[in-house]
């Protein structure tokens, strides 16, 4: 079966969110799609639901790692594993609006290589967030601003939400931690065609978040910024 677009869907303990996001998806997505599910080690169900998923539906499979990977390993697994000429990255905890999946795969059928959907494009995406993660997350998307030069081509370039052309240079090292795929992506694509489109991001009703939090973000994210900043001067010189 060929699709139009794969969909990536990396989880750790998310049975109260996955099975309800799966469904939105099914009722709203009006192309033929994959699923591509990338597990870190679920014990709450969730493994179990993707298996019986996978069993049932064709257009569906998943990864399974043992120990948790970082965010940006599982999901550089799930690309690795799809079978689209596009590929769409979101949240598994109903944070992004699956909605949205439409307009960022009619964008990318219109001829854009990667496709954003940005928290900060305009006021139809302001919504209320936890006053610290929404500090971090500035500050974050500063520094990348500041550091990145094709950052600059998005107004959120930290966004995890979004879609690209599965065509796209990619250069990851698996022993790599880090958050955030799109900069990598962003970074060694640096003549890509990049445009935004808006959504309003919602904190998560169910489980909470795996991201790090305190010095250990700052560190890894740091870090993160330097490998993605060597990768963006190697892309300028190919």
């Amino acid at each position: 079966m060929e699709f139009e677009a794969s969909i990536i869907l990396c989880t750790i303990n998310e049975i109260e969110n996955l099975p309800r996001l799966v469904e939105k998806i099914e009722n709203v997505a009006k192309f033929n799609y994959q699923l591509v599910f990338v597990d870190d080690g679920s014990t709450d169900g969730t493994r179990e639901y993707i298996i019986e998923y996978t069993k049932k539906h064709n257009n569906a499979k998943y990864v399974f790692n043992e120990s948790k990977k970082s965010t940006l390993i599982a999901h550089y697994m799930g690309i690795q594993n799809a079978d689209s000429k596009f590929i769409i990255i979101m949240d598994a905890d109903l944070q992004h609006p699956p909605e949205k999946i439409n307009e960022i795969y009619e964008n990318l059928r219109k001829g854009y290589d990667i496709v954003i959907a940005s928290r900060y494009l305009n006021d139809e995406a302001k919504a209320k967030r936890d006053p610290t993660r929404g500090l971090i997350s500035r500050v974050a998307e500063a520094l990348a601003v500041f550091t990145l030069k094709n950052a600059k081509k998005t107004t959120d370039p930290l966004s995890g939400y979004f879609g690209f052309k599965s065509d796209l240079k990619l250069e990851i090292n698996e022993k790599w931690r880090g958050y955030k795929i799109l900069l990598y992506i962003l970074s060694s694509n640096p003549t890509a065609k990049v445009h935004d489109i808006s959504y309003k991001f919602q904190e998560r009703e169910y489980g909470e978040s795996k991201v790090a939090k305190g010095l250990q973000f700052i560190r890894v994210y740091l870090t993160e910024l330097i490998l993605v900043k060597r990768i963006e001067i190697r892309a300028k010189k190919r």
